[in-house]
């Protein structure tokens, strides 16, 4: 039996090994790190450190990624207000997109002592991450980070 070439063969053998290593590439991204520093308008309550993403995946449309942050937080005034990290996402949870408001990721409540908060952890299974520098308690005052 003798076996043809088809160009339309080939191209279409071509176009399945393409989508397949787009799909490797897609679900195999490299992390991405940065340096952050931001601090509230009146300058009281400052974060630096650093955050981590990488890709893990996609779920309901959207790409779905995991992190790791490794902040300072410092309340620089003595005002009673604190200073702290927060963050806002959207996670995915039980097959569905849930939104997160303002969460504390760590704070400093002691005042200008010189004496700093720390924040270290790992999310997983989000996407549109946002850090926020506020004083404790009060979203009017958030920057984002």
């Amino acid at each position: 039996m003798t076996r043809r070439f088809s160009f339309s063969g080939a191209r279409r053998k071509l176009a399945v090994a393409a989508a397949a290593a787009g799909i490797v590439v897609a679900f195999s991204g490299q992390a991405q790190a940065a340096t952050y520093y931001q601090q509230t308008s009146d300058g009281c309550a400052s974060v630096y450190g650093d955050y981590n993403w990488w890709q893990v995946g996609t779920a309901g449309g959207y790409e779905v990624f995991d992190t790791s942050w490794n902040f300072t937080i410092w309340d620089n005034c003595s005002d009673n207000k604190g200073a702290g990290l927060y963050t806002t996402y959207y996670k995915w949870e039980n097959g569905s997109w849930n939104w997160h408001s303002y969460t504390k990721l760590g704070s400093d409540s002691n005042g200008a002592n010189d004496t700093p908060g720390y924040a270290n952890s790992q999310g997983y299974s989000v996407r549109d991450v946002r850090l926020w520098v506020c004083f404790v308690g009060d979203a009017s005052s958030c920057v984002m980070v």
